[in-house]
């Protein structure tokens, strides 16, 4: 039995006790196809495929069940047009429902493939497994192959990517139909074998795929052009430990302003992790027609579990799920599903939840043991500072040497990490307004035209700084002179 056969139990019984009607929700109609095929094979019963412009009327089944030979078990049909059909011709539903009593004598089940659901009370719902790393990698082999021989290359094992390459583009590919992986894998190899960058011809493809169901696939970058955050990246780099040997994962709560490096950092989770970096958007779910927007969220929710392993983003938690005056039945619903997934989710997902405003969070979500662990982000600190610096001068190509650090550290003291990234990038737009090259004093006017955090939004840090009092970790080192500061403060004669 196949590596496919053998994941299908689920879908070999009702065939085996031949259910009149069963119905696949599903993209994947040729793999459907040929899963549908090759269970039905291994039963022994006929397997056909249902012509689009036929309607699955008594007559018709009635035929089908006089062509059977002598030793067949019963007929499998499998119709990936029903629903197709079904807007072109009113009578394919009623046909089918007048044919349930020959279906069921004549031992045949018909197979209905779609992205669509049927809610029939006679329909019995099935889920197509996905397939998994090892079926993946066979299917890259065999694009491999199709490339060398493409080059006169013609080996049993094929050597365009290595083993751990393999993995990497697997993980990625997570959630793309048998079709949609044949296409791009033969690319990626292509884009390999020219030396050029294939990853993202992966993402790409993806990308079309879950913007349908809400979801945006995000760039994830090295945690190294991360500046800061020293104790977030040590948290991330012991949970990819655990993650390698399967141990179980929820995800992190950030918190602090805008510009802290929240979204950075989930994009750096996801280069840690070697997955895919999906955005959870509850904007993109809200519908004006009752039950809609329930049933978008909780399908983008399945669509995460099918592709993992993945990293998830879901930014500003506060705004989705905030308590207050403002709740409604949709709000509170969608919050009920949202906790459910959270506790039951079985796959690798690593959930990346940022919030402004913990205080607005639901006490659901703030209980003990609902994350591996929440971080306040605060204001970067002296070293800090110089680290980002360092990365944003680096990728404006200003030389290290032509710059007095210790005056741009006094001089951004009380910014973000945003903030320094926008400055340097002002300085490069005044510089070449002035045909001169980027210098210590355009930096420092720069900064001074940019209005920091810490002036406009002091009341929200000072409230960032308490949470370390209600069970926060600090994603920040700290300077020294702070630490003195922190200890307890005495008026002693």
């Amino acid at each position: 039995m196949s590596s496919i056969e053998g994941k299908t139990d689920r879908i070999s019984t009702p065939l085996k006790l031949a259910f009149p009607v069963v119905a696949i929700e599903t993209f994947e109609l040729a793999r459907s196809a040929q899963v549908i095929e090759s269970v039905a094979n291994d039963l022994k019963k006929r397997f056909m495929a249902m012509p689009f412009k036929q309607v699955p009327d008594p007559g018709f089944i009635a035929k089908v069940a006089g062509e059977s030979k002598e030793g067949v078990r019963g007929t499998v049909i499998y119709d990936p047009y029903f629903f197709d059909r079904q807007r072109l011709n009113a009578e394919t539903l009623p046909s089918l429902k007048a044919s349930l009593v020959a279906l069921e004598q004549h031992g045949i089940t018909y197979v209905i493939a779609g992205r669509d659901s049927l809610a029939e009370e006679f329909v019995y719902h099935i889920e197509l497994p996905a397939m998994d790393q090892s079926e993946i990698v066979e299917v890259l082999k065999s694009a491999e192959r199709d490339v060398e021989r493409s080059i006169g290359r013609d080996e049993p094992e094929p050597a365009v990517f290595t083993a751990a390459e393999r993995i990497v583009i697997a993980n990625h590919a997570m959630g793309l139909s048998h079709t949609q992986m044949r296409n791009v894998f033969i690319l990626s190899a292509y884009r390999k074998h020219k030396g050029l960058d294939y990853l993202s011809e992966v993402r790409r493809e993806k990308g079309h795929i879950l913007r349908d169901v809400g979801l945006d696939v995000l760039e994830p970058i090295d945690i190294s052009t991360v500046g800061g955050l020293e104790p977030l990246k040590k948290f991330l780099s012991v949970r990819k430990v655990g993650w390698d040997q399967d141990l179980p994962l929820k995800g992190v709560l950030l918190a602090g302003v805008p510009g802290g490096g929240k979204t950075l950092m989930a994009k750096a989770a996801a280069f840690v992790f070697g997955t895919t970096l999906v955005r959870l958007d509850m904007n993109q779910f809200y519908s004006k027609y009752q039950g809609e927007t329930e049933a978008k969220f909780r399908r983008a929710l399945q669509t995460i579990d099918q592709i993992a392993p993945v990293t998830v983003l879901m930014d500003e938690l506060d705004k989705a799920f905030a308590q207050g005056e403002g709740d409604n039945e949709v709000s509170r619903r969608l919050l009920g599903a949202f906790l459910y997934w959270l506790q039951e989710r079985k796959n690798k997902v690593f959930l990346v939840a940022s919030a402004n405003r913990v205080g607005a969070l639901p006490p659901e979500l703030m209980r003990a043991g609902r994350w591996d662990r929440s971080f306040f982000i605060d204001l970067p600190s002296k070293d800090e500072r110089k680290a980002i610096f360092e990365i944003h001068l680096s990728k404006a190509g200003v030389e290290r040497s032509t710059v007095q650090m210790d005056d741009l550290l006094v001089a951004s003291e009380g910014y973000t990490g945003a903030e320094i990234e926008q400055a340097v990038v002002d300085a490069r737009y005044l510089a070449l307004s002035q045909d001169v090259a980027v210098s210590q004093e355009i930096l420092v006017t720069a900064l001074g035209d940019i209005s920091p955090a810490s002036k406009t939004r002091k009341a929200d840090i000072d409230e960032i700084r308490r949470l370390g009092e209600q069970g926060f970790y600090r994603a920040n080192t700290q300077d020294v002179a702070e630490l003195a500061r922190s200890g307890r403060q005495l008026a002693v004669d």
